[in-house]
């Protein structure tokens, strides 16, 4: 639930004791701040749906023009890894010469080149206090070249306890009941109802048990008030601002997520993306080309091994590296310009 919005001085009263033409006025702005909260909290649905379909559409379009580099760099990793594989199984290497081809191996995944794989115990470079299972890394990432994010993590740990699902499984079928719009024939009701159903069913998707609670005792409240309240319009009166009341907070919830969502890193993609598209920019291809960098250098890193295999290099130069992967050699001068290009 959101929190409670500020209250504001209203030019309206509020005495229970006001005259019947007076709690006719007050009973009409209060439906009419009540179809007012209704269009609001709509309109910022629409938008905060609306954004998240954005971003859904976005992530297809990146995935569906990415899927031939993926398919590409995968290829090239599972075949550099059999090309090692046939190097260190198929030569009759000394024990240096072997421990040197497999740093090399080791130093290409643990920079994020190629994807992680487990070598043979004996292949392994290590101390003699080293842990023979540290380095256990096989299919790390599935072919993700900076391993797992944050957010592959199993959902389970955030789930519930089940004493806690079976409470939150109770209390909604409760408020389900009490606010189900089918129940009433009245317009404003049956709308307001269908907000509050849209709320309960989000909170019980997200196991959000302290909304459910305060839901609850939001009704608790109405039923106090429809008890005590002897006068119909009286009543009537207390019952719709008790229902704007609600209705304030869940606008102020919308409004957050709304807020939030933009504020994400997704969002924020979506929001640069969609304004260079609007003045005719592609930046899904400006965003491609850094993975045709990764493709090209994996490729580089493909030829390297396979000229080793094949006895086009010796084991001197394999030891170096990919000539792009080796430190660039400069002149004086080039040092010196780029020393001073540091204070332009």
């Amino acid at each position: 639930m959101a929190r409670k919005p500020k209250t504001k001085t209203s030019a309206v009263p509020t005495d229970s004791n006001l005259g019947l033409s007076d709690l006719r006025l007050r009973l009409n702005f209060l439906e009419k701040e009540n179809e007012k909260l209704l269009k609001q909290i709509e309109t910022n649905r629409k938008k905060l749906d609306q954004f998240n379909e954005s971003i859904q559409e976005l992530g297809v379009q990146i995935a569906e023009r990415l899927a031939p580099f993926r398919q590409k760099m995968v290829e090239l990793d599972q075949e550099i890894h059999e090309v090692f594989q046939e190097i260190l199984d198929g030569r009759k290497l000394g024990k240096k010469t072997r421990k040197d081809i497999t740093t090399v191996y080791y130093n290409l995944q643990m920079q994020g080149l190629i994807s992680m794989k487990k070598l043979p115990f004996d292949f392994k470079v290590m101390n003699d206090d080293d842990d023979p299972d540290a380095f256990d890394g096989e299919n790390v990432g599935d072919g993700q070249w900076q391993g797992r994010s944050p957010d592959q993590f199993p959902e389970e740990l955030n789930k519930p306890n089940r004493e806690e699902q079976k409470k939150i499984r109770q209390l909604f079928l409760r408020l389900a009941d009490r606010f189900h719009p089918d129940k009433v024939t009245d317009e404003t009701e049956k709308a307001f109802r269908t907000e509050i159903m849209k709320e309960i069913n989000m909170a019980y998707q997200n196991a959000d048990l302290a909304t459910l609670l305060a839901i609850e005792k939001q009704q608790e409240l109405e039923l106090l008030i429809d008890h005590d309240s002897s006068d119909d319009l009286t009543r009537h009166c207390a019952k719709v601002e008790s229902e704007n009341n609600f209705l304030k907070n869940q606008l102020e919830e919308v409004k957050r997520k709304l807020k939030l969502t933009k504020k994400s890193q997704q969002g924020e993609i979506t929001a640069t993306f969609q304004k260079i598209s609007k003045y005719g920019g592609d930046p899904i291809a400006d965003a491609l080309l850094e993975v045709e960098v990764q493709v090209g250098a994996m490729e580089e890193i493909h030829k390297f091994v396979r000229d080793f295999r094949d006895r086009r290099m010796t084991i001197k130069d394999f030891l170096k590296g990919p000539q792009s992967l080796q430190p660039v050699e400069m002149t004086e001068e080039e040092l010196m310009m780029e020393f001073l290009s540091q204070f332009r």
